[in-house]
């Protein structure tokens, strides 16, 4: 098998992995939310427990939920940004924390495989954009899902009647990943982590986006030592990322937790920290 017919094998396998990496969530209420399949453009409405309800265009799957009674229990909406080549399931335990402390809280899925920032901002916007009932929202994100929230917020800070909160990031590569780069020489990091694999570099393009304009919680994993979790980093590290890539100037409310880059978002010190952050 050629270099070609690999490739166009793989990438198959990666959108057929069972569905949720080629969905992004463009629309949400209460429970209920609509995706967009970014391979083929079909739009689809679910319900709380992640059920299809429907299958179509996107003015379909918005008339079906304009019917139902779907409301938030709490005018402050928490929204949770999974990683690069991750699931919105991977937020399950920071999600079932903040529902449990009493905060309405939903955890977007996004095609991060597939697209940019830019476009994954582009979906986000347009669900703040059309959401009803809520007043603030905030945002927990792990790892590149703080640079999408970094992308949303450098564009506005309020979303018709919606105000921008505070901003959680767990293990967010703000400067870039210098693993990132190293990895980018292969050709199968190139097809595998697609677009945003790109976005996660030390380039100027990340360079150049502003410090959020809201508060800012940055959480870290390390070992509180020289080498952290990978001695070929540069730095304390959770394996991935250096906690000096998590900072972003210096002025960010900073915990490090003593746990590796894939899980720093269900470790019980992430999730404290996250909560007393923002509790009102």
């Amino acid at each position: 098998m050629d270099w070609s017919e690999f490739e166009k094998h793989l990438k198959i396998e990666i959108q057929n992995l069972g569905g949720r990496y080629v969905w992004s969530d463009v629309q949400l209420q209460g429970g209920y939310h609509i995706q967009k399949n970014v391979k083929n453009h079909k739009y689809r409405l679910l319900e709380t427990n992640d059920k299809t309800i429907h299958k179509g265009t996107l003015a379909e799957c918005k008339e079906i939920l304009a019917t139902k009674d779907a409301f938030f229990n709490n005018d402050h909406l928490i929204l949770l940004i999974h990683g690069l080549g991750r699931h919105s399931g991977t937020m399950k335990k920071p999600l079932n924390a903040l529902r449990q402390t009493g905060f309405a809280a939903h955890s977007l899925n996004y095609a991060s495989l597939f697209e940019d920032v830019e476009h994954h901002a582009d979906h986000f916007e347009h669900l703040l954009d059309n959401l009803i009932g809520i007043k603030k929202v905030s945002f927990v994100t792990h790892s590149l899902g703080g640079l999408i929230v970094r992308e949303l917020l450098k564009r506005k800070t309020k979303w018709n009647d919606v105000t921008a909160g505070k901003l959680v990031m767990m293990g967010t590569p703000n400067k870039g990943a210098q693993i990132a780069e190293f990895l980018n020489r292969l050709k199968a990091y190139q097809v595998i982590m697609g677009p945003s694999g790109q976005n996660v570099r030390p380039i100027d393009k990340l360079n150049a986006l502003p410090p959020p304009p809201i508060q800012t919680l940055v959480i870290a994993g390390g070992r509180g030592n020289e080498t952290g979790f990978n001695p070929l980093l540069n730095g304390d590290n959770d394996g991935i990322v250096c906690v000096e890539e998590t900072r972003i100037d210096g002025k960010e409310h900073f915990q490090l937790v003593h746990v590796i880059h894939t899980t720093i978002m269900d470790h019980k010190d992430s999730i404290k920290a996250m909560l007393e952050f923002l509790k009102p």
